[in-house]
């Protein structure tokens, strides 16, 4: 019956989001099916509640949101991703490197605006070699390569402070699958460009735009070292680098306010506050723990049976949503192996919003170059399935060799 409620619960949620209403309305209607139907009495949904707030993880995750918000306000404000980009293009006289690079690099900065400026590029390098509907798929894509695998993500903060693991461990396992995601369109669209560019005027001396792309991408070069090397949070190493930018790229008191103010995004802090206690409380039902042995119940691996309900699930409700109700059920049924579980659904989550209608970019990149999300999907479909099968594959390659 437990099993059932949740199912219940999920359903409620993604109809909610089907019916296109905002993430928080969908996630405080979950808390409340939740504290209903498993009879969660006003007081004790209130301790929960409280003690949710409270939290570590909770209060990490939250301020990782805030620092790396503030960070991308600081690059906007110095142009330095605009600048990066003009270094590679003068680095890079490769079109089809080109054409992954670009985009991946603007795609550092999470903000869905930044969607237009890499169909711009995309549109430019690729020239007539690619039909529109092609340009709209890899626009698309490749700007999303860093959201992958990189902590100044929403959706890899969300990630792995639900499971609890090492981001650092994390992001060195995922590197396969970036080669991988890279390589599946490479050879599936970007083989049919030629690899030279038109020539540049004048000579490009390869030193000054090596330095020119380190000077502007060395706080979240940092921002990484630090979440690698030192295995800290997000919330830490944020706020490092922030202390040490303000001083190297001048900025002024005055400039601290509006930045303060535009970090805090209400929308985006609330969704994951209320992601922690939708968590909270339905770990507090105990439901958490009874999954596994459910799932067994299927003629299938129970690790095939999450990699279906994350692609399907992803591709429905996106891959937030997924993220913070089936999580922490994952990490519960596979206590030995939660590393290579959170690999292999990551990489299959990160998929299936390639062909999601919560997408927003993709609405983004198809009103630039004048297509629909059909047309993205008809693109999409053969390459994201086949490199959720690769993921699969590799999930269960590391199972056996951690």
């Amino acid at each position: 019956m437990e099993v059932l409620f949740l199912a219940i619960i999920f359903l409620i949620i993604v109809a909610i989001l089907w019916l296109r209403k905002p993430l928080y309305l969908a996630l405080a209607a979950g808390i409340l099916a939740a504290i209903l139907l498993f009879r969660i009495s006003p007081l004790e949904a209130v301790t929960v509640i409280g003690k949710q707030t409270i939290a570590r993880e909770t209060i990490d995750l939250l301020l990782s949101f805030y620092a790396i918000m503030f960070l991308q306000l600081m690059l906007e404000k110095k142009g330095r991703l605009a600048n990066a980009q003009d270094a590679f293009n003068g680095l890079l006289r490769n079109r089809r490197l080109n054409t992954i690079v670009s985009p991946a690099i603007m795609g550092l900065l999470p903000s869905a605006a930044v969607m237009t400026i890499c169909s711009d590029m995309v549109n430019s390098t690729c020239d007539k070699y690619l039909d529109v509907k092609s340009k709209t798929f890899v626009a698309c894509y490749y700007r999303h390569i860093p959201e992958m695998f990189l902590p100044t993500f929403p959706v890899i903060l969300l990630a792995m402070t639900l499971s609890g693991k090492s981001i650092g461990a994390f992001i060195l396992a995922m590197i396969p699958l970036v080669l991988l995601a890279c390589t599946v369109v490479y050879f599936t669209y970007l083989i049919k460009l030629p690899k030279e560019m038109p020539p540049l005027d004048g000579t490009v001396n390869g030193r000054q735009e090596i330095l020119k792309l380190i000077r502007n991408l060395w706080t979240l070069i940092l921002v990484l070292v630090i979440i690698v090397a030192g295995n800290l949070s997000a919330c830490i190493a944020g706020p490092i680098v922030i202390v040490i930018n303000y001083f190297v790229d001048h900025f002024t008191p005055k400039d601290l306010p509006e930045m303060l103010v535009k970090s805090a995004e209400p929308v985006l802090l609330g969704n994951m506050y209320l992601i922690m206690l939708f968590k909270g409380v339905l770990a507090d039902t105990g439901v958490l723990t009874k999954l596994p042995g459910f799932f067994t119940k299927f003629p299938i691996p129970l690790a095939l049976s999450f990699a279906l309900l994350f692609f399907f699930g992803t591709v429905i409700s996106g891959s937030q949503t997924m993220v913070a109700l089936c999580m922490p059920m994952v990490m519960s049924a596979f206590p030995d192996a939660g590393m290579p579980m959170l690999v292999m659904l990551m990489g299959i989550a990160w998929a299936a919003m390639e062909i999601s209608p919560t997408h927003v970019c993709a609405f983004v990149a198809a009103d630039y170059f004048h297509t629909t999300l059909g047309d993205i999907i008809a693109k999409a479909l053969p390459s994201v399935v086949i490199f959720s099968v690769l993921c699969y594959g590799y999930g269960e390659l590391l199972m056996r060799l951690l």
